[in-house]
């Protein structure tokens, strides 16, 4: 009976017969990665910045060794192992020996000591297990010590789950060699206990999708880990598990190579694991996994690599994409899934023409500080134990923000990583210029009140899809904001209806912001033009009336990581300002996206409406007419042939018929005095195929 190694499930003559066919191009992924190791130069002291490129080369080399028995591998295993294990403490600069670098070292270090350690002398033998037992002892004691105000007890942090998960393999590795490993063993299989009842059933991250890659990858190390070790599954009985996959596809940008980055992303290419993406599938049999896998490392594994914020990177988890894969999961097309998607934790809403890889992608969100359920049982565990688990580093002021990405061009922007968050470095509404409470922090949200929440309400149906965010709550005391609602209207037809209403006791300026990665033009009245390489953006701003439309420069500039603390990244946007010139409690603003190809005009013709009780616009684009109204005094609209008592309606016609009516909050409608609606109890009513 042959050994059974530390994290490889299969019988190893598995995986050495999976490298042998070497057109499915796993081993190639892992000789390629080891060349590059033999020809990296190690240090004596530690690196002046992260280690974690250590950690992931020990179990690539260690397994190639293992799988081919060819001694260079061996080799060059023992080297990174054994200059790792001399240096007196693992990590720079900050929480050195008790944080990220130290406990990637540890995991990779543990992992690949269990499938060479038969071949090490005695003296290499005892250098290892004594530096692991060394570190293990102070990542424990420093999670102990800080229990309740630290990352071991930060269950929603990336910090924990990578910590803990690097303790574990710790303990699995050294097993009865040293008395305490199933002290660290216990100590994060009770924390990850946690971590996974409390995460968002729906999948969905706060922390962003670079966050997400980094982080949650974690999640699926430990679950494996355990899986493999005592035979617990956390695959089979944990939603967010089972769901995350699709949160991350759906916060891709249509090429797909790019992504859409909420949160803190330290780019636009920082998001991709291939290794992830396998594990997903083979799990759950996901075909979509597995198209998204095979096509990251077909055609973006370079380019994500060296363009990529992200430390250790993509190309060194080629050991796990050997371990993880499933060569019998069927991809399966993208076209099979819907276009429009929800999460409700998040308050995270996705809209996208097609599966195209020059689709338009319009993404809003608001939502819960860190997600609802995070937000609800760390409130309830912080009140019982008194323990401050909520970090939250990592959530942005960004609530009812927007990213419009179309035709393979960025189009409305946010600023991605920054440790100094405020409001107005997104695509909201400011008042006076100020945004949150506490805002210009790294955590601006250690002291908001438990009821201080943004809400998204979502209706898609019959092709109508209504996304509707409230973010009033969030904003600094001072400005006695009551109310501030952006609703976004989505036809299918190619462009947005965005409407926001704010509401306060004061008389303020409030300032609508939209950035770009280039400045805008004025194009004509009330008409405002982005270009950006292939695609171009045109704003139709119809609404307050008395308004000035001005350009300004953000920039944001941040330090990637504390280990490194001299370097950092800039964003430099640029903002489109749309301002009402006379102060007022009350507010609208009514803009038109229409995202277009550069080369290709296309008809958009747009006929503003407006009377006492509403105000509204008649959109013609080739073969379609959209009729929009919406009240501004919540009583009956009757304009452009158009009655009801809705907030809002919409009439699409298409060569001259009706294809499709939504109205919200009404109980009837006519048009051109046809009856298309009464009675109606419903709070948002979409119909299509009228005529």
């Amino acid at each position: 009976m042959s050994r059974k190694y530390l994290f490889i499930e299969q019988n190893i003559e598995e995986l050495r017969e999976k490298i042998k066919n070497t057109d499915n191009g796993y081993f190639k992924r892992l000789y390629e990665q080891c060349r590059l190791y033999s020809a990296t130069q190690l240090t004596e002291e530690h690196p002046k910045g992260s280690s974690t490129f250590m950690g992931m080369a020990a179990p690539n080399l260690a397994l190639a060794y293992l799988l081919t028995k060819q001694d260079h591998y061996l080799q060059e295993a023992k080297r990174w192992i054994l200059t790792g294990c001399k240096y007196p403490h693992w990590g720079h600069a900050h929480l050195v020996d008790v944080d990220l670098s130290a406990s990637w070292l540890m995991f990779g270090y543990s992992v690949a000591y269990d499938w060479i350690k038969d071949e090490l002398s005695e003296e290499e033998r005892t250098l290892i297990k004594d530096k692991l037992i060394l570190q293990g002892e102070r990542m424990y004691d420093f999670a102990v010590k800080t229990k309740g105000a630290g990352w071991s007890t930060a269950f929603w942090q990336n910090h924990n789950w990578i910590n803990l998960t690097g303790q574990a393999a710790a303990g699995y590795a050294l097993g009865d060699d040293y008395a305490k490993s199933k002290i660290w063993i216990d100590y994060a299989k009770a924390n990850f206990e946690i971590v996974y009842d409390v995460m968002a059933n729906d999948g969905s991250d706060y922390e962003g999708v670079v966050y997400w890659r980094y982080g949650a990858m974690w999640l699926l190390m430990y679950a494996h880990l355990l899986k493999e070790r005592e035979g617990f599954n956390y695959f089979e009985h944990n939603d967010f598990l089972k769901n995350t996959f699709y949160y991350r596809l759906y916060q891709s940008a249509p090429n797909l190579e790019e992504i859409i980055n909420y949160g803190d992303c330290h780019d636009r290419r920082s998001g991709h694991s291939a290794a992830m993406y396998y594990k997903f599938a083979a799990e759950y049999n996901n075909g979509h996994a597995q198209k998204l896998a095979n096509k990251v490392r077909d055609e973006f594994l370079f380019r994500e690599h060296y363009e990529s914020g992200v430390k250790p990177g993509i190309l060194p988890e080629a050991w796990l994409e050997l371990i993880w894969s499933d060569l019998n999961v069927k991809e399966e097309k993208f076209e099979t899934l819907p276009l429009t998607k929800h999460w409700d934790d998040l308050g995270l809403v996705v809209m996208r023409s097609s599966w195209k890889k020059d689709a338009i992608h319009f993404s809003i969100k608001s939502g819960t500080p860190g997600g609802k359920k995070q937000w609800k049982r760390s409130w309830e565990m912080d009140r019982e134990l008194g323990w401050k688990t909520r970090g939250l580093s990592h959530q942005h002021p960004d609530n009812n923000s927007f990213i419009l990405n179309a035709f393979d061009a960025f189009l409305a922007v946010d600023e991605g990583y920054n440790r100094t968050v405020t409001a107005d470095e997104h695509n909201i509404v400011v008042v006076d210029g100020k945004g949150y409470e506490h805002e210009g922090g790294n955590n601006i949200w250690k002291d908001t009140p438990e009821k201080t929440i943004a809400t998204m309400d979502f209706t898609s149906e019959n092709g109508i899809t209504f996304a509707s965010g409230e973010a009033s709550k969030m904003y600094a005391k001072e400005l006695e904001l009551t109310e501030y609602r952006r609703n976004i209207i989505y036809t299918e037809n190619g462009h947005f209806y965005m409407i926001d209403d704010l509401n306060s006791t004061k008389e303020h300026t409030y300032s609508w912001l939209m950035n770009s990665d280039t400045v805008f033009a004025t194009v004509g009245e009330n008409r405002h033009l982005i270009e950006n390489g292939p695609a171009k953006l045109e704003v139709v701003t119809l609404y307050p009336e008395n308004k000035e439309v001005t350009s300004k420069e953000t920039n944001v500039r941040a330090i990637m990581t504390t280990q490194e603390p001299d370097k950092f990244r800039e964003t430099k946007m640029k903002t489109m300002v749309i301002e009402n010139t006379e102060k007022s409690k009350q507010m609208n603003f009514f803009n038109i996206l229409k995202p277009q190809r550069t080369f290709g005009e296309e008809e958009f013709k747009v006929t503003k409406l407006n009377s006492e009780e509403a105000f509204g616009s008649v959109v013609e684009t080739e073969g379609c007419k959209e009729t929009f109204i919406y009240s501004v005094s919540n009583r009956k609209m009757e304009i452009a042939g158009i009655k009801t008592d809705a907030k809002w309606a919409i009439i699409v016609e298409k060569d001259n018929k009706i294809e499709k009516i939504g109205i919200h909050k009404g109980s009837y409608l006519t048009f051109n005095g046809k009856v298309l609606v009464e009675k109606n109890t419903e709070e948002n009513l979409f119909i299509e195929n009228i005529e």
